[in-house]
């Protein structure tokens, strides 16, 4: 009886590792997929701004590469930097406010693939200052 609790416990080891290592070796190449997934050009709710976002090394960052008339001053700006994927895809770093320079924590949860949530915090106080929502430019 002892020789069969020690098997089955046994078993339920290597079942339960098993299933662990399947998990991480998926989340990685999820991983990659989804990284790939936040390079393009997204343009803002507003319709005035569209920002490239690329990565280097799995950091990401994001420029402006197109603003309308009223904002051309800001044209190649950073606005996202070192923005990194996390547990669960979500991604954290700083945004850039483009006109004021004032920088936020900055949480990036993609909504589907062609929508993307940004999420702005106060650095001091740690408060929400802003969200928006990011669509991606179809090529």
């Amino acid at each position: 009886m002892e020789g069969n609790m020690m098997m089955v416990s046994f078993v339920l080891i290597l079942v339960v590792a098993g299933g662990l290592i399947l998990f991480i070796v998926r989340e990685q190449f999820s991983d990659a997929d989804f990284q790939h997934s936040l390079v393009g050009v997204w343009f803002n709710e507003h319709l005035n701004v569209r920002i490239l976002m690329y990565d280097v090394d799995s950091v990401f960052q994001g420029s402006v590469v197109w603003a309308d008339s009223l904002n051309n001053s800001i044209l190649g700006v950073r606005v996202v930097e070192n923005l990194r994927v996390g547990f669960f895809k979500i991604c954290r770093g700083t945004y850039v406010d483009p006109v004021t320079s004032k920088e936020y924590d900055v949480k990036l949860q993609l909504k589907s693939k062609s929508i993307m949530k940004l999420t702005a915090f106060d650095k001091e106080t740690h408060n929400e200052a802003f969200s928006q929502e990011w669509k991606l430019i179809k090529s």
